[in-house]
């Protein structure tokens, strides 16, 4: 059970192995399919091997087709994701020499040239970024916009008033115009800006709380005020400078030789968050620093996990967001077929159980039957409407305990 709540609570790092009978039935008929990203669907090493033996025939066949390129190379991408050799697979490198021959001076090149692992070739990733940044389409897909929105926030010149800020502005409005993220992640994570205090740091790790916390600020123009922080992003020397400059406080200062990233990621948080005097969230993730001292000091409040190095009622503060801040109804509603459903989507409905479980059992021992039947009702049929096996639908709702 331990691993199953870990699994559901660390959203964008589970990168599943499950194909669906779909996919492979498809695959039988030898006709590629398109990579829409992990965090749309969940596929295994084998599956997009497969698809880029499958787009590579195509992008040879007609050596213009730059989706069919683009296609070829993000499949080689996750297959390396999966790939026991990770690190000295020649998957993507074999592509990108082909495209050089065929499509060098188009968008996707270069975007896919800025996507590939410094470590992986010599010279500097940024030409690339901003080659791609000027031939972009009008019409941009969801996955490239998001690689050119992390290249422009790393770059720290988001914080404030800059080119840089204008442009990352441009594509988060296109994309919410467009309508490409599923209503509800957006809900998810509005939901838990929705529990946080004014001003307030929230630390990320993945894409679905960065990307949607971005299009909600830029798109529907809401929670502005919270700065928004990948973690990955705190080991870049630009990002980090920036932040610290947008909060007020000195840079890091590295006094020290770091034997682990740990160390070095604790002390840094420390820095930021004892400087900013700000209040802290982090999007509950298994992938922070397995430290006891850090983990302590992390205390759920509904949604999210608020910083604090002394204790306090947390379970009064979910209470409350529960009643006054957040909006579950639509987690009943049934589901949409004008809307398309990404497995991301998904396990943030799975987070509710794990994340707000406590707030039921809180009802029940207060005699508060009413709302912990209605919260309790409210997070089994968000379950239910996933697409887990009924098996794994009665390990989360068995989180609960008893249901009456």
């Amino acid at each position: 059970m331990k691993k199953k709540v870990i699994i559901a609570v660390a959203v964008i790092l589970s990168l599943g192995c499950i194909g669906t009978l779909q996919a492979y039935t498809a695959l039988e008929k030898e006709e590629p399919q398109e990579i829409r990203g992990i965090i749309v669907d969940e596929h295994d090493s084998v599956w997009y091997e497969t698809q880029q033996r499958l787009w590579l025939q195509k992008a040879e066949a007609n050596p213009s087709d730059e989706h069919a390129w683009q296609q070829a190379f993000e499949a080689a991408r996750y297959a390396d994701m999966f790939a026991e050799d990770y690190g000295r697979t020649t998957r993507k490198q074999a592509i990108l020499d082909k495209m050089k021959e065929n499509i060098p001076g188009s968008f996707t090149y270069n975007l896919c040239m800025y996507m590939t692992e410094l470590a992986e070739r010599d010279g500097n990733t940024e030409p690339y970024a901003r080659k791609a940044l000027n031939l972009m389409p009008e019409k941009i897909a969801r996955k490239d916009a998001e690689v050119l929105i992390a290249y422009l926030w790393m770059t720290g010149k988001t914080f404030s008033e800059s080119d840089e800020q204008q442009q990352q502005k441009n594509i988060l409005q296109k994309l919410y115009a467009n309508n490409v993220y599923p209503s509800y992640l957006l809900r998810y994570t509005y939901n838990s800006l929705q529990g946080m205090e004014e001003n307030a740091i929230y630390f990320v790790n993945g894409d679905v709380p960065g990307y949607t916390s971005l299009i909600l600020q830029e798109g529907v123009g809401v929670h502005q005020d919270k700065i928004i922080v990948p973690v990955s992003f705190l080991f870049v020397d630009t990002f980090r400078k920036a932040l610290c400059l947008k909060l007020g406080i000195a840079d890091f200062d590295i006094k020290k030789d770091y034997t682990s990233m740990d160390a070095y990621f604790q002390d840094l948080l420390e820095h930021i968050i004892s400087k900013s005097h700000r209040p802290v969230y982090f999007f509950p993730s298994g992938s922070y620093p397995e430290t006891e001292s850090f983990k302590k000091n992390l205390y759920n409040e509904g949604l999210v996990f608020r910083y604090s190095t002394k204790r306090y009622n947390n379970l009064a503060v979910a209470i409350r967001n529960v009643e006054e801040r957040y909006n579950l109804d639509y987690l009943t509603e049934p589901k949409f077929v004008c809307e398309e459903q990404w497995q991301g989507s998904e396990r943030c409905q799975l987070n509710y159980m794990v994340m707000l479980a406590p707030v039921v059992k809180a009802y029940k021992e207060a005699g508060d039957t009413l709302r912990a039947r209605q919260l309790a009702q409210q997070l089994c049929t968000a379950v239910v409407n996933t697409s887990l096996s009924d098996d794994e639908k009665t390990e989360y709702i068995n989180l609960l305990g008893d249901k009456k």
